[in-house]
């Protein structure tokens, strides 16, 4: 009888640190997709934020190249030529100073984070915790312009609802780009 009562002993604690071993694999795996499904709504909202920048770029370079190409004399820039529709690259050099600050005027900043957050919200991140920065760490002189997309999540996990009842918090930042220069 005792070498009974010493297995189900022995049984009881090889299950219990079987079922721990199970909850951390189920937890960290859970874990990594919510962190990598952030980190990929993230970048999809600063994609389709960046690209309402990038389509003004195209707009803004096609009018200075029709400009030019209806002009008596070319004043292309270097190595463009002047036609009324401009090549797919570079575009960035038919851009004027004023052209480069409309890329960053509140009305475009302003529909840059209405399309970002759509996205956001269409990959199932919360807007109160989704913050769209565009222009973010912009200089007149970059090279760039650039929006960031920041989130984050809150996520009760198996095993730290077991030890600690605090939430496990995800977040994820992306930054997308488009040529000004």
């Amino acid at each position: 009888m005792r070498a009974r009562a010493q297995i189900l002993v022995i049984a009881a604690i090889v299950l219990s640190i079987g079922l721990l071993i199970l909850a951390v694999a189920v937890d960290g795996g859970r874990l990594y997709l919510e962190q990598v499904r952030l980190e990929r709504s993230a970048q999809a909202a600063a994609d389709a934020g960046i690209g309402v920048a990038a389509e003004l770029v195209v707009t803004l370079a096609a009018a200075r190249q029709t400009e030019a190409a209806q002009a008596p004399a070319c004043p292309a820039p270097p190595q463009a030529a002047c036609t009324p529709t401009p090549p797919p690259f570079p575009v960035e050099p038919w851009l004027t100073e004023a052209d480069r600050e409309s890329l960053v005027a509140a009305a475009i900043q302003a529909e840059v984070e209405s399309v970002a957050m759509s996205y956001a919200e269409q990959n199932g991140l919360a807007r109160e915790t989704t913050f769209v920065d565009y222009p973010f760490d912009h200089q007149p002189q970059d090279e760039v312009v650039r929006v960031r997309v920041r989130t984050g999540r809150q996520l009760e996990i198996l095993l730290a609802g077991l030890l600690d009842p605090d939430w496990v918090r995800l977040e994820a930042a992306a930054i997308s780009t488009v040529p000004q220069r």
